[in-house]
């Protein structure tokens, strides 16, 4: 098998949870986590489109709270702000899903609008079980830490 073939079918293996993801935390079987990757789907969806309006919503409590303290609390100042940031990504691949308790942190690799042959930006995107729904709770992009 070809060294490219073979990194694709390990993606795909890693997308499915089949290799590298840990036991099911307390409350967290695959209909949980499936919910938690739905929630994180919608918000890859915001970022392709580059329209974050939708995502206000599916952020958490504390993601909503750290943009009210950065002076943009309401859904106009944070889809201003986010359209704005760079990088612009536009390919999500699911590498990894980590599960604790209360979180699922989904390690993605994400390919940048416009950069076909480059090498995808690692980012790992944490997702909280607030009440019965899973909202964005963190992203880090390489070693910074950012808002989602």
């Amino acid at each position: 098998m070809r060294g490219r073939a073979r990194w694709a079918l390990l993606a795909a293996a890693l997308a499915l949870g089949a290799v590298g993801a840990p036991a099911p935390g307390a409350g967290q079987g695959s209909v949980e986590v499936a919910r938690a990757r739905q929630a994180l789907e919608d918000y890859f969806a915001c970022e392709r489109t580059q329209r974050f309006a939708p995502c206000w919503p599916r952020l958490s409590k504390r993601v909503q709270a750290e943009w009210a303290r950065q002076g943009r609390g309401s859904v106009a100042e944070y889809a201003e702000s986010r359209t704005a940031a760079e990088p612009r990504y536009a390919d999500f691949r699911v590498q990894q899903i980590r599960r604790s308790p209360s979180r699922v942190v989904f390690l993605v690799e994400a390919t940048r609008a416009g950069a076909k042959d480059e090498v995808p930006d690692r980012v790992e995107y944490a997702v909280l079980r607030e009440g019965e729904q899973w909202k964005i709770d963190g992203r880090r992009v390489g070693q910074s830490e950012t808002t989602p």
